[in-house]
């Protein structure tokens, strides 16, 4: 099983891939993924949600400013971007459990 650091880390390589099907296994098929905008529930709606959304991506440059994992919780804070967007801030917050992203938070002010 692995830890949540470890499950943190595959995620952000399966982003960087912008393949929305590498990045969903990260997930528990039940999962609960929150945004300003909506909340995707299950595995099906957050590929929805990344079929979408990883193609803005494409070419991002981005910076950590903190991450920061504890027992089941990853805090991520970052900022970056390319020629499609502009993140000034973002926060996401992972929930792992049993090697799998069970719930994720994310926020964030783009242009």
């Amino acid at each position: 099983m692995s830890n949540s650091q470890e499950v943190f880390e595959s995620h952000m390589k399966a982003v960087n891939t912008l393949n929305p099907s590498v990045v969903i296994k990260d997930y528990d098929r039940d999962a609960i993924f929150v945004t300003p905008e909506q909340t995707y529930r299950g595995s099906r709606e957050i590929l929805g949600f990344y079929k979408e959304f990883l193609p803005k991506f494409e070419g991002f440059e981005f910076k950590t400013i903190k991450q920061e994992t504890n027992d089941s919780i990853v805090y991520f804070v970052w900022n970056g971007q390319n020629k499609h967007i502009n993140v000034q801030l973002a926060a996401d917050t992972y929930i792992i459990e049993n090697g799998k992203i069970k719930q994720h938070t994310f926020a964030g002010i783009i242009n």
